[in-house]
């Protein structure tokens, strides 16, 4: 059975926010993240209590889309990005280099460390760790690794990341070298250990491309409710993980990739610009989740709570053309036509 946020140690229950919080129009705006990193843990907590009525922000304005061949109108779920469910899906279609040997990294943190620092720093930690590595390799045997690597919550709200990393076979870079290696990179900014020896494992997986593939997708895609979802209560409370608000907070990146990865992901989106997937589909308006949910769904004793939730699970959902009054009463005119407008390009953002 799938996890809820409640199931989690770092669940926060408050009451839901004002949509219309002033706060709200600086997140993430220029000098944001730099910001709430000058914040302590209680300061923080205010601001990670409006990471619920943030996201429900943007179902406020869902996009409408008209197809006047197929008869059909299309509204589109907001695209936040990582917070949609099939945002990571496309790494399944990836070419992962061949050749070398692919080894499995895990990196954990002491408890000690505050959780808020955790997560804001946990980026800058892994790309340090990695670079010093590089940095060995490329001057000593002229050699470069591929990676990705994907930062993960457990169920008490802290981080810890993987990394998957392929490299030649070099003879004096054994097992426990490697090991060594990483035990005495993975340190804060003034060279302090990020856990204790033990916490730094290290596997090798050999030349398993698909393992490393399902590895990844478990974790990014399998995984999504875990870091983006929240629950709204019947009392009007919305309950969602801590970890979360620091994710969103801070802007945590969950996955990252080394430039020869990245290049073929780039190769891959380029051939998928062909697909006009939503061609023939014009901007016709915005419709409200409050709106859509009770003309299709609260007739169906649907309730709201439950299907918001699961909301992101789709990018769109499709209805006759004939609801399009219903869904835009303000795209026509008296007559009961559609107006035009200076609307009419392709929507391609979500």
């Amino acid at each position: 059975m799938p996890c809820s946020v409640l199931d989690f140690k770092d669940v926060v229950v408050v009451p839901m926010g004002d949509p219309d919080d002033a706060r709200l129009r600086k997140v993430h705006k220029k000098g944001f993240v730099a910001e709430m990193r000058s914040l302590s843990a209680e300061e923080l907590d205010e601001w990670v209590a409006l990471y619920p009525v943030w996201y429900l922000r943007a179902y406020r304005r869902m996009p409408v889309l008209w197809c006047p061949d197929k008869k059909k109108v299309r509204v589109m779920v907001p695209n936040l990005r990582s917070h949609r469910a099939g945002y990571y899906a496309w790494f399944k279609y990836v070419l992962l280099p061949d050749g070398g040997y692919w080894y499995l990294l895990t990196l954990t943190l002491f408890r000690s460390v505050p959780m808020h620092q955790a997560w804001a720093s946990i980026n800058r930690w892994v790309s340090r760790a990695l670079n010093r590595f590089r940095t060995y390799l490329k001057t000593k045997y002229r050699a470069e690794i591929s990676y990705i690597w994907v930062v993960e919550s457990h169920k008490d709200g802290y981080c810890h990341v993987h990394v998957l990393f392929r490299m030649p076979y070099i003879h004096e870079l054994n097992f426990r070298k490697l090991l060594s290696m990483f035990q005495s990179y993975w340190v804060d900014d003034e060279g302090r250990p990020l856990c204790a020896p033990n916490g730094v494992d290290l596997k090798c997986i050999g030349r398993n491309v698909q393992f490393v593939r399902e590895y990844v997708l478990k974790y990014l895609v399998k995984q999504h409710k875990q870091y983006w979802g929240f629950r709204l209560l019947p009392d009007g409370r919305v309950a969602f993980r801590r970890s979360t608000g620091y994710i969103w907070l801070f802007k945590v990146r969950l996955f990252g990739m080394s430039q020869d990865i990245r290049a073929k992901v780039r190769e891959y989106l380029k051939s998928r610009r062909g697909d006009k997937s939503v061609c023939g589909w014009k901007w016709y308006g915005v419709v409200s989740a409050n709106r859509l949910h009770k003309l299709f769904y609260k007739p169906l004793g649907i309730p709201f709570e439950s299907w918001i939730e699961v909301l992101p699970e789709r990018g769109y959902m499709e209805y006759p053309d004939r609801h399009l009054p219903e869904l835009v009463p303000s795209a026509f005119s008296s007559r009961g036509s559609p107006v035009d407008d200076e609307y009419s390009e392709v929507i391609e953002h979500f």
